[in-house]
């Protein structure tokens, strides 16, 4: 049976993420695989991670969800098998690498007019240049909107996940903050209702409008066509913008492995996996027991929140050695970072798609970088999102 100290009860807050992230995730893990937290149980072994993802029926994410009250049907996220996997089923196709692939093109031109636009100014702020427009404009591209729609989905993204992060305790607003984010939540709904009625009657050469074609006992109704977009804009933006954000501090700050890929360009695949193994956007999965269960030896009764921690999972050193180091040349790379199991995220072709072409411009474009000296470069978690509030580089 698994040795857990019962008197060890904390909050992921109380861990030095923000500044220290990785000794956040080693002194999480000394605690053992399943450590009593405020909120529940924090599972952070790679063997109890796989355990709980890979049995949706005893985890249950609908119930997740269904305690939170955020209003947003995310579509296929917030639900259970057999819903999920139904929907799943639907909405693959569109997700696959042959869909995804002709993207290709049209986001390369984007991704070297954004690195173009900061590579004459000698210096830039990663989030705000970089990593926040390009996964918008991605996503634009994709359900065929217009880019110049790009800051709105951002801020309407940022609005959702702070009205979120408030309901949770997380991060306070004031009334008046509540209400003006509660505006423009409702404004991206009302963005996307309107979106869905026009491509159902006037479809054009996208994605959405496919989907919306589907008919038969596949056909998806209005309100769950939003629930995919609204998907889409709150699961799939603040995920990658994170990646790319947090990914290129550790580059940054490592300038012999972003060397390795200037070098050597056809390294970048296998970097992409490294830097989302060592930190994955959204860093544990929240779960609820639906009947009394033992995980890891330990009896855990039903209606327990489990939380799996992806970046302790990803730390194994029995299938990562120097688990803690930047290594490009792993042999293999089974990282949980898009989680695993029947949630395993409907978006990862497009989200390695992005980081691969960023990382790959970038480098062919600003070969030597580092983070400007004497500034704060602090990560944020934000409704198990992980993030950083900035990324001040400099380059010459």
């Amino acid at each position: 049976m698994t040795s857990v100290d019962h008197g060890t009860v904390s909050r992921i807050a109380d861990l030095p993420v923000a500044e220290r992230r990785d000794e956040a995730w080693r002194r999480l893990s000394a605690q053992g695989e399943v450590v009593p937290m405020a909120d529940g149980l924090a599972l952070t072994s790679l063997a109890v991670v796989k355990e709980v993802l890979r049995e949706p029926n005893r985890f249950s994410i609908k119930k997740v969800f269904d305690a939170v009250e955020t209003g947003y049907p995310l579509i296929p996220l917030a639900f259970d098998p057999p819903e999920q996997t139904n929907y799943r089923r639907i909405l693959m196709p569109f997700f696959s690498p042959r869909r995804i692939r002709p993207l290709e093109e049209a986001l390369r031109a984007q991704a070297i007019d954004l690195i173009e636009a900061v590579k004459g100014r000698g210096s830039c702020e990663f989030v705000a240049d970089i990593a926040g427009p390009f996964p918008a404009q991605s996503l634009l591209t994709l359900l065929g909107l217009p880019l110049d729609d790009r800051d709105r989905f951002i801020g309407w993204k940022d609005a959702a996940l702070e009205l979120t992060a408030d309901a949770a305790g997380e991060l306070p607003l004031t009334t008046e903050e509540r209400a003006a984010k509660v505006e423009q939540t409702m404004a991206m709904g009302g963005y996307l209702t309107e979106l869905i009625r026009t491509r159902r009657s006037s479809p054009e050469d996208d994605i959405l409008s496919e989907i919306l074609a589907i008919e038969g006992d596949d056909r998806l109704s209005d309100d769950e066509a939003l629930g995919v977009c609204l998907m889409l804009v709150l699961a799939g933006l603040e995920t990658v913008t994170d990646a790319l954000s947090l990914g290129m501090e550790r580059l940054a700050a490592s300038p012999e492995r972003s060397q390795e890929l200037v070098d050597d360009p056809s390294l970048v695949p296998a970097a992409v996996e490294e830097l989302l193994r060592l930190d994955a956007p959204a860093p544990f999965l929240p779960r609820i027991t639906t009947e009394d269960v033992e995980i890891g030896g330990c009896p855990v009764p039903a209606g327990t929140l489990v939380n799996a921690h992806l970046n302790t999972a990803n730390r194994d050193e029995a299938c990562w050695p120097h688990a803690y180091e930047i290594d490009f040349h792993r042999q293999e790379n089974p990282h949980t970072s898009f989680g695993l199991g029947a949630h395993r995220c409907l978006g990862t072709h497009l989200a390695r798609l992005e980081m691969r072409i960023v990382l790959e411009e970038w480098h062919r474009r600003i070969p030597r970088y580092a983070i400007a000296e004497g500034t704060a470069h602090r990560a944020k978690l934000v409704r198990a999102n992980l993030g950083l509030e900035s990324l001040p580089l400099e380059f010459g």
